[in-house]
């Protein structure tokens, strides 16, 4: 009898801990789905300024800028990745979607180590935007120590 109780006891909890998992699986994939754009419901990254000129850098420095953008869609905005053209530009972004009308960010470190003249650097962060790829960009002018 007693292994009869604990028999039944860990069906139940397995059973248990099946369905808990299948409720976690569920409610993920319904969030993933809610923030998938439609032709009618879909984010749009207004970016407040895409292209900055930095001006100039001694070679070896460091300079950071923010890019500031709003989502004047009609659905949350989320960014997956944000990638730099060079490895000399350290992007950061904003990790939790961005509700229409509120605001998110782009931040991007340059090192100017090994360096040198007129720069064009290139961001591009990918979000459940229409198109996926959204693009930001400064140029940087490195002069060398003398």
């Amino acid at each position: 009898m007693k292994k009869l109780v604990i028999l039944i006891f860990a069906f139940t909890v397995f059973i248990a801990c099946e369905n808990k998992q299948r409720t976690d699986n569920q409610t993920i994939e319904d969030n993933q789905k809610a923030l998938q754009p439609t032709a009618d419901k879909f984010p749009v990254m207004a970016i407040d300024t895409p292209s900055v000129d930095l001006g100039t850098l001694m070679q070896g420095d460091t300079i950071m800028h923010v890019y500031n953008f709003k989502n004047t869609g009609n659905m949350p905005l989320v960014l997956s990745n944000v990638n730099a053209s060079c490895g000399c530009t350290t992007p950061s972004y904003s990790t939790e979607p961005v509700a229409p009308g509120e605001r998110g960010f782009i931040t991007v470190k340059f090192n100017s180590k090994g360096k040198e003249g007129k720069l064009n650097k290139t961001v591009t962060a990918y979000a459940n935007t229409k198109p996926a790829e959204n693009t930001v960009s400064f140029k940087i002018e490195v002069l060398t120590k003398k």
